[in-house]
């Protein structure tokens, strides 16, 4: 095996209008998230999906993450640290360990016809943006209690709910079998370093509070300096940033690397595009940034500019390129070097996939991309 992949997919929750203007009515929709989102009642819809048995899965210790898909959004409990309920923000997708970022496509649509099967009774479809479009912020309401407060102050992966709770993307996940874990936590400095060129192939959040917003990702903007842009799962090295190194929760977890920076890609031709972009970038030697944190600068430069920015756009073809010779020289990689070829063209281009999203909304009306992955 050369490499195996798995992806996190997050979707948003919404629910169309029907279509009765034959190209003059503009669909509105309706965008759903934790202001009207039930959480018994999606969790009755969702209950006892495949992947339950799955021992490769990491599972919460709140029985929600039990399968391959799971409700996304933000835990609230009582003063005495009871579960009480999740403000809803979508759901969430993750496929089984594949042997290659084809397969876990494959996989990724399966289940995403399997759900929507699951949520076609209570009147929802799934929808895909890069950020909540309509919402002006996420306050949290109740604030949160003393118990609450002390419980995020622990745990990291709380951090920044205001951001998170709004933001919808995916999670590419590979692992290379031979890598030290010093490889391992080398390659996720490097995507951490390139990522700013990276995530512009991806952007889908043009929209925010209603309307459009001044750049192609107000997800990218707010969120990918305050969280990582990648992680990885190693027994950490002295010195090794936190937020970046985990140690292994399950044996298979060890030695996987995990880009989390990219907005919601829009179709199955980009989502692949984008997982061999970073598969590239893993196995490119000759790429020599490294960094422990993203960049503010360079992410908020690309979230308003896209392929715009002369620089974003020379470090993104520098890192295509990079990516391309890496999969080339590498026996078996034919598919994944076939998945770049649409990248090339939004960089010529200079367009990313938020154009086509404001291309739709300017004809319909709606502010995210409707029906899934297809």
């Amino acid at each position: 095996m050369l490499y195996s992949a798995g992806f996190e997919f997050e979707y948003a929750l919404v629910t169309e209008s029907p279509d009765v203007g034959a190209g003059t009515f503009r669909d509105m929709g309706t965008f759903h998230d934790f202001v009207d989102l039930d959480f018994d009642t999606l969790q009755r819809a969702l209950a006892d999906g495949s992947g339950t048995t799955d021992e490769d899965l990491v599972r919460g210790d709140l029985g929600i993450k039990s399968g391959y898909w799971y409700l996304e959004g933000d835990e609230r409990f009582d003063a005495d640290g009871t579960f009480t309920t999740m403000l809803v923000k979508g759901v969430e997708i993750r496929t089984p360990v594949c042997s290659s970022t084809t397969e876990a496509a494959d996989r990724l649509i399966d289940l995403q016809d399997d759900i929507s099967k699951r949520l076609a009774p209570i009147g929802l479809q799934l929808g895909i943006v890069g950020f909540n479009p309509v919402r002006e912020a996420y306050v949290l309401d109740p604030p949160l209690n003393e118990w609450e407060r002390a419980m995020r102050a622990e745990h990291r992966e709380y951090d920044h709910a205001e951001v998170s709770n709004l933001s919808y993307g995916p999670d590419i996940n590979l692992s290379f079998p031979g890598f030290s874990a010093e490889q391992v936590v080398e390659v996720t400095r490097r995507l951490t370093s390139y990522s700013p060129f990276m995530v512009p192939f991806s952007f889908s959040s043009p929209f925010h509070a209603g309307r459009a917003w001044r750049g192609p990702s107000k997800r990218t903007y707010e969120r990918t300096w305050r969280r990582v842009a990648a992680r990885c799962f190693v027994e950490p090295p002295a010195g090794a940033e936190p937020t970046m190194v985990h140690p292994p929760r399950i044996p298979r977890e060890e030695g996987r690397i995990e880009f989390k920076a990219y907005d919601a890609f829009l179709s199955r031709d980009l989502l692949l595009a984008g997982a061999a972009l970073t598969l590239g970038v893993c196995l490119a030697d000759d790429l020599p940034g490294l960094a422990d944190k993203p960049s503010r600068d360079l992410h908020q430069r690309a979230a308003t500019a896209g392929f715009t920015d002369p620089e974003i756009a020379a470090g993104a073809r520098e890192v295509l390129t990079a990516a391309r010779r890496a999969l080339t020289e590498r026996a078996g990689m034919r598919d994944e070097v076939g998945h770049l070829a649409c990248l090339d063209q939004l960089l010529s281009q200079e367009r990313t996939p938020a154009d086509s999203l404001l291309d739709a909304y300017s004809r319909t009306g709606l502010m995210y991309h409707p029906e899934g992955l297809r």
